[in-house]
């Protein structure tokens, strides 16, 4: 693969510390290596404080790293642009408008025609089952709805890259397996690259073709784990020996960091 390759994301030896007023200086970070193939879904798990949605936030441009580099597309990532789209934990849909006029709200903001905004933004409901829903407001829906709606709103704007922070955290076990299913049938339509974070190490194997387990903080790559199953996947594969000993491996991996980083080892 070329460097320059669209939705190819590189991390070259990032270190990140936080420089907080009047406050100890926090290494969240440190000599970070990351590479993400075009069209990959690649998940990141880790212990609490390893640094996943602090990688998450760099690979868009929120925060820049103290060293190291980051490109997307081989280009340097020094901020928000439109090849990458966040999808964050809350839906942060906006609750005095429809559902089709938040799809269409990143679209509006870069300039395009409000009308035109709209019909691109009811293409991506339909990507996500929600076209019925285009004149109903955030209000009116179940928590997986909204967080579909704003995968649509993420997709608008047509990215190289999508960037999950636990969007299903807030839902419940049941929703959240549907809406890992769902997940997967909307990515595998175009097969964007996406990079999602979890606390949940059933999800990201469900999920990924590849899970990061990062180590303790200061976060670095503790170890890459393939995922072997074929795709299209279905939920059943969960109940599987081969998927229960690739479960029990990641969670030795992170487990040990924890017990590590507590002086339990």
């Amino acid at each position: 693969m070329n460097d320059v390759d669209p939705g190819r994301i590189v991390v070259d030896g990032v270190d990140l510390i936080f420089t907080p007023p009047r406050r100890e200086p926090v290494e969240a970070l440190r000599n970070l290596d990351l590479e993400v193939e075009p069209g990959e879904f690649v998940c990141v798990v880790g212990a609490s404080g390893s640094g996943k949605s602090t990688l998450l936030r760099l690979l868009d441009g929120l925060l820049k790293p103290t060293a190291g580099t980051i490109t997307s597309g081989g280009r340097l990532v020094t901020g928000p642009s439109s090849d990458r789209a966040m999808v964050f934990q809350s839906d942060n849909l906006l609750p005095w408008s429809t559902v089709l006029d938040n799809v269409a709200y990143g679209l509006v903001l870069s300039g395009q025609r409000r009308a035109h905004a709209r019909e691109v933004a009811m293409k991506g409901l339909e990507a996500v089952g929600l076209a019925d829903a285009a004149n109903l407001y955030p209000r009116q829906l179940s928590g997986g709805m909204r967080q579909r709606v704003n995968i649509a709103r993420a997709l608008a704007v047509d990215p190289q890259v999508l960037l999950l922070d636990e969007p299903f955290a807030a839902l419940d076990a049941q929703t959240r397996e549907i809406m890992s299913a769902e997940l997967l049938r909307i990515w595998s339509a175009d097969r964007k690259t996406v990079v999602f974070i979890t606390h949940q190490i059933d999800e990201a194997v469900y999920l990924a073709d590849r899970v990061v387990v990062l180590s303790a903080r200061p976060g670095t790559v503790r170890e890459i784990v393939p995922v072997p199953f074929d795709r299209p996947r279905e939920l059943p594969v969960k109940r599987t020996p081969q998927f229960g000993r690739i479960v029990d491996h990641i969670w030795s991996l992170i487990e040990d960091e924890v017990r590590g980083s507590l002086g339990l080892n």
